[in-house]
């Protein structure tokens, strides 16, 4: 059954690049059918995704909370099966409805692509109305997103998505009230370029090269030796504690820039590695606005873990070789690094054999996610050994 899975998978990926899945069509009548012929049935799906959405707050009426809860659940079902989803029946703007379906479509190429199987078994999606603004256009609504997800290759495992922020705003057409506008603070939603000679993301070849160019997994290379190992033990306690909510002792740049590598900034203290203002290559934090690039930018952190010696940190910095271990960092991006998350367990094939990682981070928030299920995939994979005195 994996192998078949995989197969489909394969294949869709394929179909996916070429643009050719489209909105299913009705299927043809069975013209040799007589009266009294039993009908002809709908293919089944080949995968079904159970997905729930809950909604809570107040402000939109019963026409516009079907929207949101609609939406959520056709985005799910989408890339949970790889199916696509017609979201025109939504929005106001046909535009929106193509880019929410492209945008859907390059995540299950990007997924269909992987190594293990990232179908959706089931996914439950809680949504609060945090606020509703009306002007003589329509009105606008913030919302709140907490999910818990179970991917094929990871059953037993909650992964979660904490506190992401939606922007609705609402247009009422003759047909009755419509979807003008959506986006939220995750990857498909800010990292999607619009191609609208496509039916996906213009950077959608470049996502999937990054997939088939990644080198197989190879042995752990020999550590070399530090004066004081790190603690992965306290750093997984640190970010799974974190990953759903600020620590309220640090100032959080969600609203700047975002929080990831000041979040694994914060992972890598809890693991032992200290402050550094020793030398050219520096990593340190004193308050919001005094703080070395290093400490909560990814590419001032990766040039910081690749240039350090004598006190600090010591890190082997590289493309993802399959070697990583929980509360390393692992960077990702499109064509290159540009968010960071930390590495909390893994994701094994049925021989035990580790094939992904699952991952940890802020802004997107999200604990025990699988690595390819993201939006980005480009890897760079730092090393934490420990430091040095």
């Amino acid at each position: 059954m994996k192998s078949v899975l995989k197969m489909i998978c394969l294949l869709l990926a394929l179909a996916l690049l070429c643009g050719c899945a489209a909105v299913p069509t009705a299927p043809e009548k069975n013209e040799a059918a007589g009266e009294g012929s039993a009908p002809v049935d709908d293919p089944a799906p080949a995968f079904e995704t159970a997905v729930t959405v809950t909604l809570s707050g107040d402000g939109l009426n019963g026409e516009q909370q079907e929207l949101v809860t609609d939406l959520l659940g056709r985005w799910y079902r989408f890339i949970g099966t790889f199916e696509a989803q017609d979201f025109a029946p939504l929005f106001s703007d046909s535009d929106q409805a193509r880019t929410h379906a492209a945008a859907c479509r390059t995540l299950s190429a990007i997924r269909a692509a992987a190594p293990e199987d990232l179908h959706l078994i089931d996914c439950a999606v809680s949504l609060h109305v945090d606020s509703v603004t009306a002007d003589e256009t329509g009105l606008t609504a913030t919302v709140t997103e907490d999910t818990v997800m179970h991917f094929a290759a990871t059953a037993d495992v909650d992964s979660y998505l904490y506190a992401m922020p939606h922007i609705f705003r609402f247009a009422e057409t003759a047909a009755g009230w419509r979807i003008a506008h959506h986006e939220a603070d995750d990857n498909p939603f800010f990292s999607y370029t619009d191609d609208p000679e496509g039916d996906a993301d213009a950077n959608l070849a470049t996502l999937l090269a990054n997939i088939a160019a990644r080198p197989a997994p190879a042995d752990p290379t020999p550590a070399p030796a530090v004066d004081h190992p790190y603690d992965r033990d306290a750093a997984l306690a640190y970010m799974t504690a974190y990953a759903d909510h600020r620590n309220p002792e640090w100032y959080a740049y969600d609203a700047v820039g975002g929080n990831c590598m000041n979040f694994g900034s914060q992972v890598l203290l809890a693991g032992g590695i200290p402050m550094d203002a020793v030398g050219d290559a520096t990593w340190r934090w004193l308050a919001p606005f005094n703080t070395t690039g290093s400490f909560i930018n990814v590419n001032g952190f990766e040039e910081y873990a690749r240039t350090n010696t004598g006190f600090g940190l010591v890190a082997t910095v590289g493309p993802d070789d399959g070697a990583g271990q929980v509360g390393d960092l692992l960077l990702l991006g499109i064509d290159g690094p540009r968010h960071t998350t930390v590495i909390s367990g893994f994701v094994t094939d049925g021989s035990g054999k580790t094939v992904d990682y699952l991952l940890c981070s802020n802004t997107t928030n999200y604990r025990d996610f699988p690595a390819a299920a993201y939006y980005y995939t480009s890897r760079t994979l730092v090393k934490i050994h420990g430091w040095n005195d």
